[in-house]
């Protein structure tokens, strides 16, 4: 299946990425080889079959693709078809609250798809060829049922276009098909976006451009991601694709406005008003991870997710943003803002002098984070999962730099592994880990020990005690002579020595771990960094983290970088 394709074509790739170490061994980090463009799969696609004879004079098909109206008639790519009963067609009727969707409120309207798909290389069906000379690969007509590549449940990924595009505009159908040469079962939806609102997205820059379109955008994006879900259903129901996709391994693409409409999609709330209030639109929990490819995240003006980004609080959609630093209709400032207040596993990479939209010169880049990261969540193989924690750029290409890194661990599936949490004390300043559920009820509890709040970051090894990896040495400053805050240790050299200190108590056991040795971690392992805070503040903390960018922001507040210490379980 293709899960497993991708963690075998992930793991040497895992392996040649430890010839490429960071400078600094203290960020834990591997430059990882270029995927090839192309992945093992040949493509076939759903029928999109069109008659163009209908299109008057001086007209596109692009038009009618992207639902612009012409003389206030609406125009949509169902009018094109030549057998509608053949072709993916769902009907969408939107919620009767015009303070979000405006003049469509409690209207219904069609929405068409393109599914493409791993197929037979032996596949007969011919390519259709569109009046823009882009190619549907191995389309299907009339009633002819998908030729899968074989009996695998294959993963699901919705694609979600950019503002006013479709899924067969521009670059966008070469892009989809490249979905399905990994083993995707991809989803391209419709979104008709002129049929709501003709706007440029680099206006909303501007107050009044802003103000004059306000309601029409609101709209326009709010319909967006319940037609996502419905897409879902749609396929996921459907006779032709039910028996051979995933339900549990649907995956998520989107450019620019569509990077805006995953999250969306995965309850984040959108913003509906002037005063930058946010609404949610939808929760489908059944995304389970998506990336945005220059994802718009609004302007500084307008944010997309409300005031200060806030209706992004408590999103845990695995996401991967690959932003372009030369982008200055969907900033990369706006994207970080809104990505640091994500709550599950987040990724922001920037790719040096990238304007808004499609470069080629970068596709080695993009198509290696993209394919790394999704790998990394639509399995459970570790290997994948540290691959895609670890991997800080694609060696070779442009220039890319990994701003912002946290994965965030898979729940524990029993009695094996341990969830160890961090937690805060801004009066303190300090920082502390428990893996033991009573005490992160305590401090959840703030009633005994006060002041302590979750930072949502966490990492997971072994119980106390278990068989596997080496026991975590847990000390706390003896009172009245010692810092107020605890050391942890997997090195029993280190562990004796501690112990012979007067200015450290041990108290136990806290957790098992595979050790780093020289620094280094096995390919399924994410290193586990500890800081340390230099005795400022009068008292010493150390902070133990998985995460590059946490690490580089401490260095930069002064805390000195002692390095990967143990390794944590993806």
């Amino acid at each position: 299946m293709t899960a497993g394709y991708l963690a075998a074509l992930l793991r040497p790739l895992a392996l040649a990425a430890l010839l490429f170490p960071l400078a600094a061994a203290g960020q834990a980090g591997v430059v990882v080889p270029p995927l090839p463009p192309v992945g093992p799969y040949a493509v076939g696609c759903s029928n999109l079959e069109q008659d163009f004879t209908r299109i008057p004079p001086g007209e596109s098909a692009e038009a009618y693709w992207e639902g612009l109206p012409r003389n206030g008639t609406p125009r949509f790519v169902t009018d094109l078809l030549v057998d509608p009963v053949h072709a993916l067609i769902y009907q969408q009727t939107f919620p009767n609250d015009s303070s979000v969707f405006g003049s469509v409120a409690g209207q219904t309207k069609p929405y068409a798809l393109i599914v493409c798909y791993p197929t037979d290389p032996s596949n007969p069906r011919a390519n259709y060829t569109l009046p823009t000379g882009s190619v549907i690969p191995h389309m299907q007509r009339g009633g002819e049922a998908p030729i899968f590549a074989g009996p695998n449940k294959w993963p699901v990924l919705l694609y979600s276009h950019g503002l006013s595009g479709s899924p067969i505009s521009g670059d966008y159908i070469k892009s989809l098909a490249q979905f399905a040469t990994y083993g995707y079962v991809t989803v391209g939806v419709f979104h008709g976006d002129l049929r709501f609102a003709d706007l440029d997205l680099a206006g909303f820059d501007d107050v009044f451009y802003a103000l004059l379109h306000f309601r029409d955008f609101i709209a326009m994006q709010a319909v967006r991601p319940l037609s996502l879900s419905s897409a879902i259903d749609a396929v996921l129901n459907h006779p032709d694709y039910r028996d051979h996709v995933d339900p549990a391994n649907v995956v998520g693409f989107g450019a620019s406005l569509g990077g805006e409409s995953m999250l969306l999609l995965a309850g984040a709330q959108l913003t509906t008003t002037l005063g930058l209030s946010s609404t949610r639109i939808i929760q489908d929990t059944r995304l389970k991870a998506a990336v945005g490819y220059v994802p718009y995240f609004g302007v500084d003006v307008y944010p997309a997710f409300g005031r200060d980004q806030q209706g992004l609080d408590g999103v845990t959609l695995p996401y991967l943003a690959i932003s372009g630093t030369a982008d200055t209709t969907a900033p990369i400032g706006m994207t970080e803002r809104g990505m640091r207040r994500l709550a599950g596993t987040r990724q922001l990479v920037a790719f040096t002098g990238l304007t808004h939209g499609y470069d080629p010169r970068y596709a080695s880049d993009l198509d290696t984070w993209l394919f790394t990261f999704l790998a990394g969540q639509i399995t459970d193989d570790p290997t994948s999962r540290a691959t895609s924690a670890r991997m800080t750029s694609v060696a070779g290409g442009m220039e890319d730099v990994e701003r912002l890194d946290y994965m965030a661990p898979l729940p524990v599936p029993g009695p094996i592994q341990a969830l160890i949490v961090e937690y805060y004390n801004p009066t303190l300043d300090h920082y502390f880990v428990t893996a033991e559920a009573a005490e992160m009820a305590m401090l959840d509890a703030g009633v005994v020990v006060p002041g302590w709040r979750r930072t949502a970051l966490a990492f997971k090894g072994r119980p106390a005690g278990s068989p596997f990896g080496l026991a975590a040495c847990r000390f706390f400053g003896t009172p009245g002579i010692g810092p107020n805050s605890h050391f942890y240790t997997v090195d029993a050299a280190e562990c004796a020595k501690v112990k012979a200190d007067p200015f450290w108590t041990y108290e136990s056991i806290a957790f098992n771990a595979q050790s780093a040795e020289a620094g280094n971690c096995f390919t399924d392992r994410i290193p586990v960094l500890r800081l340390y805070n230099n005795g400022m503040g009068g008292q010493a903390n150390h902070r133990y983290t998985t995460s590059r960018s946490e690490t580089a922001s401490m260095q930069a507040n002064g805390w000195i970088v002692e390095g990967p210490v143990f390794c944590a379980i993806p």
